[in-house]
């Protein structure tokens, strides 16, 4: 057999698309929620290597600077799976790295466990459609700027269950200031973002967000809302809280015309990675991670 032979991405980008076409039509025939593509050269990276054998491209890996590499949804595709491992040899240097690896192609994932990368972050998409609404005792309305304090509240609760085992998140704190201003952008004059709380007894216990994720990738559709945050107050956590919430945003979107929502969670979250594949989600994407000792 040949012997692999690396090449600059930007010299055979054109091969390598072809290769990510191959990729991709497979994912759509498992997800046919996935967006339609019909070029998929500008979706390539500039940098990284192609992998030939005996002149024939089998491989390509985009290369992104810093000291946490993350290669977008289009970062890699190979008709030789196990080429991948050599690229990312070839490439690696530093001691974090992350890649995207569709959720449906089990060649890949496999190439990439055995590299001692572990799964880290879900992408999913499902139908909108109605639901039944959920009765928690309370009701559900629209967000308003008198809920400032609750928000930073229930920020703070996904945050801090981040930082626990076993997810262990290094992400900074917020100050109660920087969250109040990252909160007032929820009513802003024309802002995309649609936020629905939970009230009980007077009291703001839980909060969903939705936001129309700009499309154009391998992983937003057309027509798409994306479900960006949820939080429910721990004192309340497994009265229905969120699960109303849920519902109630997909009877929204569906109000609204939406064909499909998304949503993403750390799947070292337990809560999110038990909640969201129970809604229906069907997972796209896979973040894998290494962080070498």
């Amino acid at each position: 057999m040949a012997r692999l032979e690396f090449h600059p991405l930007s010299e055979l980008r054109g091969e390598a698309a072809a290769m990510l076409a191959e990729r991709y039509a497979r994912q759509r025939v498992a997800e046919p929620l996935l967006p339609a593509i019909d070029d998929f050269e500008p979706h390539v990276a500039p940098d990284g290597l192609v992998a030939t054998r005996g002149g024939g491209a089998v491989a390509y890996l985009a290369d992104e600077h810093g000291e946490l590499r993350r290669p977008s949804f289009a970062g890699h595709a190979a008709r030789e799976p196990e080429a991948l491992r050599d690229l990312w040899t070839e490439l690696a240097t530093g001691d974090r790295f992350a890649i995207t690896v569709p959720a449906t192609d089990a060649e890949l994932v496999d190439t990439w466990f055995r590299l001692a990368f572990g799964c880290q972050f879900m992408w999913g998409v499902q139908e909108v459609k109605t639901l039944e609404p959920v009765d928690f005792g309370g009701t559900i309305r629209p967000v308003d700027p008198a809920d400032v304090e609750a928000i930073v509240d229930l920020d703070w609760v996904l945050h801090n269950l981040q930082k626990l085992p076993p997810s262990y998140s290094d992400m900074p704190t917020q100050t109660r200031d920087e969250a109040r201003a990252e909160a007032a952008e929820l009513w802003e004059a024309g802002t995309t973002f649609v936020t629905f709380v939970a009230e009980l007894d007077g009291q703001v216990v839980g909060m969903i967000l939705l936001h129309p994720r700009p499309t154009g990738d391998l992983r937003v559709p057309e027509n798409n809302i994306d479900l960006s945050f949820a939080s429910t107050l721990e004192a309340n956590q497994g009265r229905g809280v969120g699960l109303a919430l849920f519902t109630h945003a997909m009877r929204w979107a569906d109000e609204q015309g939406f064909r499909s929502m998304t949503v993403d969670w750390r799947s070292v979250n337990l809560s999110s990675s038990r909640f969201w594949p129970k809604r229906g989600f069907r997972t796209t994407y896979y973040r894998l991670y290494r962080r070498v000792p």
